[in-house]
């Protein structure tokens, strides 16, 4: 990069995910469907003259130093690994100062569960990747954004990252991703359960259940993943095929006991039934968010008052959030604060036009440019959690 050590500022950000089915059969080859959402991890650097490595994240609350020696040698499943890794010896500074905010993706000091550790890494690897001079690219730096992840996370199968580096609707299978643009119309609510879940946990005892097999309720769960991903071309299709999913997933829950349909969950897929909608909970389960869908908006919007109803009357913290699709996925502006013209990623997204492969890697591909301003997007979140402190949206959101 050009410029002297003090001019340079980069910024990053990567949005989070909701895993609308595939969850658990992803882990076992079967595609999923994932959605980006606007809740975005952003992270800010700056090369500094002193000072070492230092980083303040929030959201994920941490303060952290380090020195350029020390990433080379860094315990795995820590940022500075993340770092070390992502950044060649000869591109990487002596001192470098970096902002991580993660708490579009929290919620009165809990995590949503909607993959942001995933943008954490994401929205870092972008920021280092910039600072080196090589803007992210899908094809090219998902493969790595991937192996980046399972390191910090200590595994999982990518559709997070995918996602977050996508953005839009993807079908992820097999560490690929490519768009799958849901039918019209489709509304959903999400519901936050008030408690968070420890993803790697949830996936080690999965891994101790089937023990490297794949056991009847797993194969089930398997054939109902490809059954929802392939029913993309109708909303009435796709709502039924979203509900036998989540049929599905409670039978495989409770052959595999994982505790993946918590009570809450329990309680919010009651309450679905009574509305006539279908509701799942999203990724890992036990806590985290879940997600009811339907065609018609109008039982959404049934759902939607009974949770609050239910919230009322404190039979638990169940709380309905507003989850925007995310149509950008990893977003990176650099910028020189003072001085001359130099050379730039303004504005740089990931998410490009398609490709005949569904990668975006068409010849004549250009990055797209982020649409919103710094201020836009921090209004936006700040609105967002006043929906969700108000009890989320009135109505349910529609995808179209």
């Amino acid at each position: 990069m050009e410029g002297t050590v003090d001019d340079w500022q980069i910024e990053a950000s990567a949005p989070g995910k909701v895993v609308l089915t595939g969850e658990y059969a992803v882990l076992a080859g079967a595609p999923a469907l994932v959605a980006a959402v606007d809740r975005r991890v952003v992270c800010r650097l700056a090369v500094r003259r002193a000072g070492g490595w230092r980083l303040i994240g929030t959201g994920f609350a941490t303060r952290e130093a380090w020195s350029k020696a020390d990433m080379r040698r860094a315990p795995p499943r820590t940022l500075a690994a993340v770092a070390g890794q992502a950044l060649p010896a000869r591109d990487t500074p002596e001192h470098v100062e970096i902002h991580i905010d993660s708490s579009a993706c929290h919620l009165r000091g809990h995590k949503l569960g909607i993959g942001s550790s995933a943008a954490v890494v994401t929205a870092l690897a972008a920021a280092l990747d910039a600072l080196r001079g090589a803007p992210p690219h899908l094809p090219k730096h998902l493969p790595k954004y991937l192996d980046l992840h399972a390191g910090f996370q200590g595994g999982g199968s990518g559709l997070d990252v995918a996602a977050a580096f996508a953005g839009g609707v993807i079908r992820y299978q097999a560490r690929r991703s490519a768009p799958a643009p849901l039918p019209s119309p489709l509304a959903r609510q999400a519901v936050f359960c008030g408690a968070s879940t420890v993803t790697a946990e949830r996936l080690a005892a999965f891994e101790a259940w089937r023990a490297g097999g794949s056991p009847p309720a797993l194969r089930r769960l398997v054939d109902a993943a490809r059954s929802a991903a392939t029913s993309t071309d109708d909303a009435t299709r796709f709502e039924a095929a979203f509900g036998d999913y989540a049929d599905t997933l409670a039978r495989f829950d409770r052959a595999a006991q994982l505790g993946i349909f918590g009570p809450c969950h329990e309680a919010l897929r009651a309450l679905a039934a009574e509305a006539g909608v279908a509701y799942k909970p999203c990724g890992a389960g036990g806590g985290d968010i879940g997600l009811a869908l339907c065609a018609d908006q109008q039982r959404i919007a049934d759902f939607h008052r009974r949770v609050r109803a239910a919230a009322r009357a404190g039979r638990s913290r169940m709380t309905p959030i507003d989850l925007p699709l995310a149509s950008d996925g990893v977003r990176v502006r650099a910028r020189q604060r003072r001085g001359a013209v130099v050379r730039s990623v303004a504005h740089q997204s990931a998410t490009m036009c398609a490709g005949s492969d569904g990668f975006g890697t068409g010849a004549n591909c250009q990055p797209r440019l982020a649409k919103r301003p710094r201020k836009e997007a921090e209004r936006q979140r700040h609105k967002q959690d006043r929906d969700a402190s108000r009890g989320g949206q009135t109505d349910g959101t529609r995808w179209s």
